[in-house]
C-alpha cells in the first residue's frame, strides 16, 4: 500500500477528536482558550457622592442557551470588580433596597453596557444611585436640660415636632431613647414644647440618618413682678431712701431688685412660671411686718402687680428722743412745747418754773420728756414759747445705735 493512503491509527484519531472538542468549546466561549476579561467600577450616592456599600450587581451576556451571568456586590467604599468574563457586550444592573439608580447619561443608569475583551481590563464609568426614603425611618434623640441651672428636665408635658411628624403628650425622658421619624433628604425643622419652658426650635441639617442632638438647654418661661410703693410719707419720699427687694421660693433666692422709693415702683423679672414667691424688702428706718406672698394664678399674662404699703406692710424703726428747750428769755410760768416737723410728733407743753427773774441770769432749761420718732433720717425739731412766741429749731439725724433716749436740744430766741 502507498504511504500517502495509510489509514490513521487509533491514537491519532483520539488526538484529532480532542483537538476538535477544544476548538468547539473555545469557539462557544468565544475565547479560543484565551483568558477572559474583567471590569471594575464604583457606585456613588448621588447626593453625598459617598460610596454606596452592599449594592448587588448582575452582569449578563448573551441570550437564552448562550446566556452567561456573573454576580458581585460593592464593598464598604462602593467599589466592585468582576473577572473571568468572556469577550462580548455585557449588561450590568445595580440593585439595593432603599436606593434607585439615577439615569444620568454617561454617569450611570439602571443598566450599564460594557464591551469585554479577552485578556483586558475595562473600567466602568461611575454609577450613581439616589436614596429612596419612602417607608424608611431614622432615630432622633437628645437630652433636655434646664438652661438656668443645667439640671435634667424630668417632668412636664412635651410636644415634639419633627418636620410634619408630631408626638403629643410625651415625657421629657422619652427623648433620651429617641423617636422614630420618617427619613428625608435635606434639612428637617425641629420644635420642642415643654410645659413651663420657652419653645425650642432648630434645624436638623441631615435627616437621612440617625441623629443624636446631645444636650438641649431650654429656657424656663418666666414672669415678672411690678411692685408699687404706697403710703410713703412725704418726708421719706423727699429723703428718697434706697430699697432692696428679694423674692424667695422656700429658702432659695429667685429674683432681686433695687431702686429708690421716689421711683414709686420696681420690677423683678426672671421668676419661673408657676412659681410662688415671698417678697421681702429692706428700707432705711423701716422693717417689714412679714413677707408678702405672691401666687400666680392660671390666667395672668406674665406680669403681676404687687402693692407694698409703708403703712400696712412696714413699720418704722422707732427711738426715744428727749426734747430739751432752752433760752434766756423763758420766764416763770410760761408754757414751753415742741414737735417734730416731719412726723408731726408732739411733745406736750410744760410750764416753766424757777430760774432767773425777768429773763436775767442763766438760760432756762426745760425738759419736755421723751417721745418716739423714726430712725435713720435727719429730722427737724421745733421748740417754742407760747407766751412770747419765740421759736427755735434743730436738725438732727436720729440714729438707731443706742437704747437710751437720744437728746435733742433746741434754743428758742
Amino acid at each position: 500500500m502507498s504511504p500517502s493512503k495509510r489509514i490513521p491509527s487509533g491514537l491519532g484519531i483520539l488526538l484529532i477528536f480532542l483537538f476538535l472538542l477544544f476548538a468547539v468549546v473555545g469557539c462557544e466561549k468565544g475565547t479560543l482558550g484565551l483568558k477572559g476579561g474583567s471590569v471594575s467600577g464604583s457606585v456613588l450616592d448621588s447626593r453625598t457622592l459617598a460610596g454606596v456599600s452592599g449594592v448587588d450587581i448582575t452582569a449578563t451576556n448573551g441570550t437564552d442557551e448562550n446566556k452567561s451571568s456573573k454576580f458581585t456586590r460593592t464593598d464598604s467604599n462602593g467599589n466592585y470588580y468582576i473577572n473571568d468574563m468572556r469577550a462580548g457586550e455585557w449588561s450590568l444592573s445595580f440593585d439595593k433596597s432603599g436606593y434607585t439608580p439615577v439615569d444620568s447619561g454617561d454617569t450611570g443608569s439602571n443598566s450599564v453596557k460594557v464591551v469585554v475583551v479577552n485578556n483586558e481590563h475595562r473600567a466602568v464609568k461611575q454609577v450613581r444611585m439616589v436614596q429612596n426614603y419612602t417607608d424608611q425611618y431614622i432615630n432622633i434623640r437628645g437630652v433636655l436640660k434646664d438652661g438656668r441651672n443645667g439640671t435634667l428636665i424630668t417632668y412636664g408635658n412635651v410636644q415634639f415636632i419633627f418636620g410634619n411628624t408630631v408626638f403629643n403628650n410625651r415625657l421629657p425622658s422619652e427623648f433620651q431613647t429617641g423617636f422614630a421619624v420618617p427619613a428625608q433628604v435635606g434639612a428637617m425643622q425641629l420644635t420642642i414644647k415643654v410645659t413651663g419652658f420657652d419653645n425650642y426650635t432648630a434645624t436638623i441639617d441631615n435627616a437621612a440618618t440617625d441623629r443624636d442632638l446631645g444636650v438641649i438647654l431650654l429656657s424656663p418661661q418666666t414672669y415678672k413682678i411690678v411692685g408699687v410703693w404706697k403710703d410713703v410719707p412725704g418726708w421719706v419720699f423727699l429723703a428718697n431712701p434706697a430699697a432692696t427687694i428679694v423674692a424667695y421660693a422656700g429658702n432659695r433666692v429667685i429674683a432681686t431688685a433695687s431702686g429708690q422709693l421716689n421711683a414709686q415702683s420696681f420690677e423683678m423679672s426672671g421668676i419661673p412660671m408657676g412659681t410662688s414667691v415671698s417678697i421681702e424688702a429692706t428700707i432705711k428706718g423701716y422693717r417689714m411686718n412679714g413677707p408678702i406672698p405672691v401666687v400666680p394664678n392660671s390666667d395672668f399674662q406674665g406680669i403681676i402687680y404687687q402693692t407694698l404699703s409703708l403703712k400696712t406692710n412696714f413699720a418704722p424703726i422707732m427711738r426715744d428722743v428727749r426734747l430739751v428747750v432752752t433760752g434766756v428769755n423763758i420766764r416763770n410760768n410760761e408754757r414751753v412745747g415742741g414737735y417734730c416737723n416731719e412726723t408731726g410728733t408732739v411733745w406736750a407743753t410744760t410750764i416753766s418754773t424757777g430760774g432767773g427773774i425777768g429773763g436775767l441770769g442763766a438760760p432756762r432749761v426745760i425738759d419736755l420728756g421723751t417721745n418716739q420718732v423714726p430712725t435713720g433720717y435727719t429730722l427737724t425739731f421745733t421748740g417754742y414759747d407760747v407766751e412770747d412766741g419765740s421759736v427755735g429749731t434743730a436738725q438732727v439725724l436720729v440714729n438707731d445705735d443706742g437704747t437710751d433716749a437720744q437728746i435733742v436740744t433746741i434754743i428758742v430766741l
